[in-house]
């Protein structure tokens, strides 16, 4: 009956929408490629890749017009969110239902992320400064080493304009949110460079229901900067920094009082590349990102402060049909603050190599690393995929590849005995297969897959500290389809998961068995308009499956109007139907909202 109620809400709303776009669709032209880094750590276009892989780029944030990151993505193909309430509140993101801690996100190559918690504060990380995402669903462990179980995704920052550009944005909306935003940007010579800030502030509302009758509010102050120089060689030399402070104010089911936290994330690197030979490169990324909390939750003040700092070198080359990588990585990670952990920095150094190569219509990939840990030993992964292109514009394919996940410093190290040194990693083998299409403006993607982890952490009741004692399977399929006219920009996927805890049968807390979204966007002249359908179906909230939390669906409406050739004025009404409902237990996700903005470029 879930799927039936899930699939008759969609249905519902997917008629519903259909009334606002009822011109006919006209012939498209073939799709653009679109060229990806992050599944095998060297550049090819999506139609390529052996992993399945999503790409939001700058334009895609410009018309959806979100007010976080949680929010472009989710609905995304293998990709559900649960959020204690609005933007700036704890979100946890799942790939294809691993947990939110089995999951590796970069910051423009470099690892970002809490040593002691695991995972990325994806609140806090500002989407107006933002120029692209590429999320990689299934294991890659292979190129990335601990934590990728679930995927990948890696965000990039805003990059240099070809032409001198500045830019300007102002909105307003709902719980009286306010936004501005500014940048200069230039590409000339051999120098480039781009500076942008940006501030997001909200009265925000009440989240907890039941709770303190009070509105939780948020504010982001953020700054992007690069610059960049190429010598005559061809070696380039780039600095990176993204950094985002402010304040968050939550609830709390277990305690009362004052909630609120001081934040904040930071990452900065330094890439020097160039080319090897006639069909080469080389690059280097140091960098360091930063995760600082000092909160205030009720009678109580916790600090924590996580730096991870990244060093990788890696040198690919071209050999006719056949691309190959070889690198190494180091990474340092060190926490303070208030907890007196019994150890506060461990290392790891690693070696991999990444192979993709054709032969007629074949396509093979291979992948092998090898990590070295400080604290737990040594621990090796693999992946090998294959791809036959049936025709021009069908493929198939199929992978099998192992990961892990490091244990954190609140796993390892936490004081009161709770913490365990002696813990091993988390394990996961996975296996896939897809369906692919390309043609006339279309791009389809049918995947099949399923991933084993075993070893899971948890806390064990009975020892009264953290053991390796679970088991998980995951299995499930996604489709995704997109697909670009002249006027028109549509874009859908729907994925199906049966994530269970393989001791009890249970599903795996806030992990929906299905999960749809829609985008559909028009452009006629100066005028834009669009609309989202975000889907889910009913999830629990806790390990023994109790507490259920109601399937939704919501409605997103858009548009946009240009006034001139520097000037456009956008309005986003989130949640049209003010649908209320929760992604985490007791914490209301946003109403009805409306958000107006006006965006300059000069």
């Amino acid at each position: 009956m879930q799927g039936l109620h899930f699939r008759s809400r969609i249905t519902g709303a997917f008629v519903l929408s259909s009334c606002l776009f009822v011109a006919p669709l006209e012939a498209a032209d073939e799709l653009e490629p679109i060229i990806v880094t992050t599944p095998m750590r060297m550049a090819q276009t999506v139609d390529d890749s052996l992993h399945p892989v999503s790409v939001i780029t700058r334009e895609d944030i410009e018309r959806l017009q979100p007010n976080s990151v949680p929010e472009l993505i989710r609905g995304l193909p293998g990709v559900q969110v649960g959020a204690s309430g609005g933007f700036g509140k704890q979100t946890g993101v799942f790939l294809r239902g691993a947990n939110a801690n089995q999951m590796i996100v970069l910051v423009d190559g470099v690892r970002a992320g809490s040593a002691t918690a695991g995972g990325a504060a994806w609140e806090f990380i500002p989407v107006d400064q933002i120029e692209r995402i590429e999320v990689v669903r299934g294991p890659r462990a292979s190129a990335y080493g601990a934590d990728a179980v679930g995927g990948v995704i890696q965000i990039f920052t805003r990059s240099p304009a070809r032409e001198p550009v500045r830019e300007l944005m102002v909105g307003y909306g709902r719980y009286n949110t306010r936004q501005a935003s500014a940048s200069v940007s230039a590409d000339s010579g051999a120098w480039r460079y781009h500076l942008g800030a940006s501030h997001l502030a909200s009265d925000g509302y009440d989240v907890l229901r039941g709770g303190d009758p009070d509105d939780d509010g948020y504010r982001n102050d953020a700054v992007n900067a690069r610059l960049g120089y190429r010598m005559d060689n061809g070696v380039d030399l780039e600095w990176r920094l993204l950094r985002a402070q402010g304040r968050t104010e939550f609830d709390s089911l277990w305690t009362s009082g004052t909630h609120e936290e001081d934040f904040v994330q930071q990452a900065a690197s330094v890439q020097l590349s160039g080319p090897a030979g006639s069909a080469g490169g080389w690059r280097v990324i140091a960098g360091e990102t930063r995760d600082e909390r000092d909160t205030l939750d009720g009678d109580g003040r916790y600090r924590y402060d996580t730096r991870r700092r990244n060093l990788s070198a890696q040198t690919d080359w071209l050999l006719s049909r056949t691309q190959l990588s070889l690198g190494a990585d180091y990474l340092h990670d060190q926490v303070s603050g208030s907890t007196d952990f019994a150890r506060d920095s461990r290392d790891s150094r690693a070696v991999f190599a990444q192979l993709h190569s054709e032969w007629s219509r074949h396509q093979f990939g291979a992948g092998l690393r090898n990590d070295w840990y400080s604290d737990f030993g040594t621990h090796g992964t693999g992946d090998l995929a294959w791809a036959y292109r049936l025709d021009e514009a069908w493929r198939i394919r199929g992978s099998a590849g192992t990961a892990f996940r490091a244990p954190t410093f609140n796993d390892l190290y936490f004081p009161w005995g709770l913490g365990n040194p002696d813990l091993d990693p988390e394990r996961a083998r996975n296996l896939e297969a897809g369906l692919e299409y390309g043609r006339a403006g279309h791009r389809l993607g049918l995947n099949v897959f399923e991933n084993r982890v075993r070893d899971l952490i948890i806390y064990d009741t009975d020892t009264f500290t953290m053991q390796n004692i679970n088991r998980a399977r995951i299995t499930g399929a996604e489709a995704s389809w997109q697909w670009a006219g002249r006027d028109w920009q549509l874009a859908a996927s729907y994925t199906w998961l049966h994530a269970r805890d393989e001791a009890t049968g249970n599903q795996l807390p806030r992990r929906a068995r299905h999960s749809a979204r829609l985008d559909a966007d028009r452009s006629l002249g100066a005028l834009r308009y669009g609309l989202s359908l975000i889907g889910q179906g009913r999830r629990y909230d806790d390990p023994s499956n109790t507490l259920e939390l109601p399937g939704y669906v919501t409605m997103d409406l858009r548009g946009g109007y240009r006034l001139d050739r520097h000037w456009e004025l956008s309005a986003a009404w989130n949640n049209v139907f003010d649908r209320d409902y929760e992604t985490v237990a007791g914490y209301r996700q946003p109403g009805q909202a409306l958000n107006v903005s006006l965006r300059g470029r000069f």
